[in-house]
């Protein structure tokens, strides 16, 4: 996943979760999350079917880089 600039100095980037370029979020190691699912994330109960999906996308920020 990737940054992009745009006019007026804007950088967009990729987020982990739901893959659409945003403007705003917060950084996680080399990974971006959107403010968006953020919030969708921290508001999921732990029994939702969507809650699955979430942990799976987040897993991609430790399996993306391996740290020695």
């Amino acid at each position: 996943m990737g940054s992009l600039i745009t006019g007026k100095d804007v950088i967009e980037r990729v987020c982990i979760v739901c893959e659409q370029s945003k403007q705003e979020g917060i950084q996680i190691y080399d990974q971006f999350l959107c403010l968006d699912c953020e919030r969708e994330i921290v508001q999921t109960d732990t029994t939702d079917p969507k809650y699955r999906f979430y942990v799976k996308q987040l897993r991609k920020i430790i399996s993306s880089k391996i740290y020695s």
